[in-house]
């Protein structure tokens, strides 16, 4: 007998297309893909309704504990908001000075406690120490992915030269070709003068607003590192991934310049949000959100396979830490995002953009899979893979509200906006985890994603 079959629904399956098809759930894996009337009796039976499922998304990028330092706290608030949008396994960046060594043993123990997606780890590289140990994190925690800062992150991060990313990304060659470097493109020069031209501006006068903080984000900051960024892939062979790309000159040079072991991460936010929003400087961000003509360059990316797979870069908060109110050179950069992940993807891309649904799951499921090592265990729908699926209603309209969302965080930068398209039901290791934005399970049902190269 099955624990869980879903019928009644029209699958998305990667590289297939949309099949009407049940599935049949045991042990926390898909066992079967058949007609309906072909599935066992099964313990539970959740009937789809004619509506989409599609792969659980994976949200390849999300820090969690910079600025409540609580990782665990954080990591059972936000992954409950993950699951209840939709997201069933989460890249979590771990950044530091320090070694990583003696710090995962309880971090993973923490996640596998805690969570209630999935996570897999990816390692920011500061030190020559750390690059060195490299192999020990791929051999002792199964982690194959490392992070660069070209352009750090003031008081958070510091940025490192492009002769540490290159040593970094040897040192990587060297074990597989599996391992993937995470790259911030943005170059600290300029970068530092954007910022320093608001500082003689605004100093601690307070005040400003988004258009304002986008000048601490020049186009040729991010432009210019996507260049570097494409040149450093093409020499050391090692695949690499931008992170976060948020402008129009940044996706025209990926597609002039990219080699083919090169991959390119926009937000949801980048995709849905504009400076020139009335969202205030809840939406501070680095990069910096920027224009219309950006947005919609980021979506022509997205059709032309500029772009690879979409992010969050959820960092959650709360509105007091956040500051906003403190004026732009004051207020934090981050926001809590990750619940509205996969509704702003269905609303602003498969109904005001007409971008095909196989596209964005394509994009915010099978692609980070394959991209991360974990495919096809997820990011897709198939015998053997884990039992991780979303019910979506692509004509569901909610209203956003932040006290109707799980994250810790007390606001959101979609307060009030209207969107169109949402999951009804989150299947999680073959248990229906979430049901109409209710959690249904308590946490830790989540896990630690160890990959082998």
């Amino acid at each position: 007998m099955l624990d869980l079959k879903v019928v009644n629904g029209m699958l998305v399956i990667p590289g297939t297309g949309i099949v009407r098809a049940g599935v049949g759930c045991k042990g926390g894996k898909i066992v079967m893909v058949a007609d309906d009337a072909d599935l066992p009796e099964a313990v539970t039976v959740y009937d789809a309704g004619g509506k989409y499922v599609i792969p659980g998304v994976i949200d390849p990028h999300c820090h969690l504990g910079i600025f409540t330092g609580d990782f665990g706290y954080e990591t059972e608030h936000e992954t409950r908001a993950a699951l209840a949008g939709g997201v069933t396994s989460v890249g979590v960046f771990m950044g530091g000075g320090e070694s990583y060594l003696p710090q995962l043993p309880g971090v993973i123990d923490t996640i596998n406690s805690r969570s209630s997606t999935d996570i897999f780890l990816h390692l920011s590289m500061f030190t020559p120490q750390q690059v060195q140990e490299i192999p020990q994190y791929v051999k002792d925690y199964g982690v194959t992915d490392f992070k660069y800062y070209m352009a750090g992150v003031k008081g958070v991060f510091p940025n490192v030269s492009d002769a540490f990313i290159l040593n970094g990304l040897h040192c990587m060659c060297g074990i597989s070709d599996k391992l993937t470097g995470c790259v911030h493109c943005e170059d600290q020069s300029i970068v530092d003068a954007g910022f320093e031209e608001l500082a003689c501006s605004w100093g601690e006068s307070g005040g400003g607003d988004l258009c304002e903080w986008a000048k601490a984000g020049p186009y040729e900051a991010e432009e210019l590192a996507v260049i570097r960024a494409c040149y450093l892939a093409r020499v050391t062979g090692v695949k690499l991934y931008i992170v976060h790309m948020s402008s129009e000159p940044g996706i025209i040079a990926a597609a002039e310049n990219r080699p083919e072991n090169l991959f390119v991460e926009t937000t949801s936010p980048y995709l849905s949000l504009t400076k020139n929003d009335n969202i205030g400087l809840a939406a501070k961000m680095l990069p910096p959100i920027k224009d219309e003509r950006d947005r919609e360059a980021l979506w022509e990316g997205v059709m032309e396979d500029v772009v690879d797979s979409f992010g969050t870069d959820n960092t959650p908060l709360t509105s007091e830490v956040k500051g906003a109110d403190k004026g732009m050179m004051a207020a934090m950069p981050g926001y809590p995002v990750i619940q509205l992940h996969l509704p702003v993807l269905l609303s602003e891309g498969v109904n005001a953009h007409g971008i095909p649904l196989e596209t964005i799951v394509e994009k915010a499921c099978a692609n980070p899979a394959k991209i991360f090592n974990l495919f096809p265990k997820k990011g897709t729908i198939a015998v053997g893979s884990d039992a991780d699926m979303v019910v979506i209603d692509l004509d569901l309209e909610k209203e956003v509200h932040a006290k109707n969302l799980y994250s810790f965080a007390d606001f959101t930068v979609y307060e009030g906006k209207k969107l169109t398209g949402w999951p009804v039901a989150t299947i999680k290791g073959g248990v229906v985890a979430a049901e109409n934005g209710e959690i249904k399970v308590e946490p830790g049902i989540g896990n630690y994603l160890r990959r082998e190269v």
